[in-house]
């Protein structure tokens, strides 16, 4: 499971939640990774979720500078394991709103991350280029919006099928996509028939 974040997005956060919980509760092995995405999309559907000035080219700016402030800190987060870097990740997502580097050392106190290693890796280029993958990745997966999920099936040898869900913040969802022994392509047809139910919500295959 690929779960694209805004990593100062409440719809992500409670996206990162539900996941976990899934992950928790399963009586099966679910590999997940949680990554960020910054985007013009993205950016636009921030400042309208805030109900913030879309038209104000300063303040857009502003946005897309604090995510991408806050993708980077995350990255570099991750260089110290997976469990500190997500508990950093969904503090961050509670409070962040604007670059504040005293901000970000008191969130990796509290995620027991070593300060001074994150303060080095936050603008490093191996961070950076990090993130440029991430984006490649984000891009070729098609992903516009975030939440996003991108779920595969790997115990199948013979599927190479992904499936998307757009603005995927449902708990009852994303479990539905992690049912054990269910293809992509079954539960791809499944929602379809019960798509009413879960209006705002985009299915594609990917293959």
């Amino acid at each position: 499971m690929f779960l694209y974040i805004n990593p100062i997005g409440q719809r992500c956060l409670q996206s990162e939640k539900a996941l976990l919980k899934i992950i928790d509760e399963a009586d099966m092995n679910i590999h997940f990774k949680f990554i960020p995405v910054l985007n013009l999309q993205n950016v636009e559907r921030y400042m309208q979720f805030q109900n913030l000035n879309r038209r104000d080219l300063d303040l857009r700016n502003h946005v897309f500078s604090t995510i991408y402030e806050a993708v980077l800190a995350y990255k570099a987060a991750t260089f110290q394991g997976n469990k500190k870097s997500q508990a950093f990740l969904m503090q961050l997502q509670q409070v962040f709103q604007q670059p504040d580097t005293k901000l970000v050392l008191e969130i990796a106190e509290k995620a027991h991350l070593d300060t001074e290693m994150l303060l080095e890796d936050w603008h490093s280029d191996l961070t950076k280029q990090v993130f440029d993958s991430d984006q490649q990745l984000a891009c070729e997966m098609n992903i516009k919006m975030t939440p996003s999920a991108v779920a595969f099936d790997y115990s199948k040898d013979d599927s190479e099928a992904g499936l998307l869900i757009e603005n995927c913040d449902s708990y009852d969802l994303l479990k539905e996509v992690c049912s054990q022994g269910v293809s992509p392509e079954d539960t791809y047809q499944k929602l379809q028939k019960h798509k009413a139910n879960v209006t705002k919500i985009a299915f594609r295959v990917l293959s």
